[in-house]
């Protein structure tokens, strides 16, 4: 197989993974008419048929099936040679791309950015801020932090914080103190897209389903909604530090159930074949050193 082939395998690959042209297309950053023509130019090559393209997507036929181990193992040696080079770098330079919750993006990556720029100034992030998980695996992000400690993958993992939940309230809340009746209080908590989170559970629980006048899935837009005055909310300790918002003190009863709700864990979580490429070194640390001194 010539060498500019491997561009369409890269299109094929997503076309099986997505189940659709179009978001293969989303996911590699192309039009949809470049990865038709890069499938269409595969398929030619091959003498065969590798998806029948249907209303609903993309479906590959038993050919494609056999195709997709083999272009998976010519994706894994790109890869290889990729951490290879990689490896030769002296000096902490260059693109790392973070994957993150973007709650602690938001609030607690970006302000310490200066930190690492300061100390190396060659060094470009890229933020994934998403509530999905990137694939390490494929690349998709060099670093990630994660809620979950991973099950699988030849990964390098560190716990960066374990925390329990507080109320908060907007700094400018006169309110009636400790809270003895969570329902005379609004709220905002996650929507039915995280529906699991324990820390809704217990707003849901104790407060009522009345007493919650917003549900998203946004960490920021329930912090701001807090910093107006509008309702109060749960979050893990360290979000405390956050301007415009204090603690709002519960009663005993309330406090010691709120205690019983499982403690948030952080995770950072990098490819063992990177660990040491200066890059991803210098982030790796500026990310566990930030989360102590948040935990201080």
């Amino acid at each position: 197989m010539q060498s500019s082939r491997w561009d369409d395998l890269r299109v094929f690959l997503a076309v099986f993974r997505e189940g659709s042209l179009k978001r293969a297309a989303t996911t590699l950053g192309v039009n949809v008419s470049t990865a038709s023509r890069r499938v269409d130019a595969l398929e030619e090559q091959l003498g065969v048929r590798l998806f029948d393209r249907t209303p609903d997507g993309a479906k590959p036929t038993d050919a494609g099936e056999r195709l997709v181990v083999h272009a998976e193992a010519m994706e894994l040696g790109a890869m290889g040679m990729m951490r290879a080079v990689e490896g030769l770098e002296v000096e902490a330079e260059g693109v790392v791309r973070v994957a993150s919750p973007p709650g602690v993006a938001d609030h607690f990556l970006m302000p310490r950015l200066g930190r690492l720029l300061d100390r190396h100034p060659k060094i470009r992030l890229q933020v994934l801020a998403s509530i999905g998980y990137a694939d390490l695996t494929r690349r998709e992000a060099d670093l990630a932090l994660r809620m979950r400690r991973p099950t699988g993958g030849d990964f390098v993992v560190k716990r960066l914080a374990k925390h329990g939940y507080v109320a908060i309230v907007s700094s400018r809340h006169r309110g009636k103190m400790p809270l003895e009746d969570a329902s005379a209080m609004r709220w905002v908590t996650w929507g039915e897209d995280l529906g699991g989170r324990s820390d809704r559970k217990w707003v849901l629980d104790h407060a009522g389903p009345a007493a919650v006048v917003v549900e998203t899935s946004s960490m920021t837009a329930q912090l701001e909604a807090v910093r107006e005055g509008f309702a109060a909310m749960l979050v893990p300790h360290p979000y405390l530090m956050l301007r415009g918002v204090r603690q709002l003190q519960l009663s005993p009863r309330l406090e010691a159930s709120l205690a019983r709700v499982p403690a948030d864990s952080l995770w950072l979580v990098g490819h063992r074949a990177l660990r040491d490429v200066p890059r991803i070194a210098a982030v790796w640390s500026w990310l566990a050193d930030g989360f102590e001194l948040a935990a201080g």
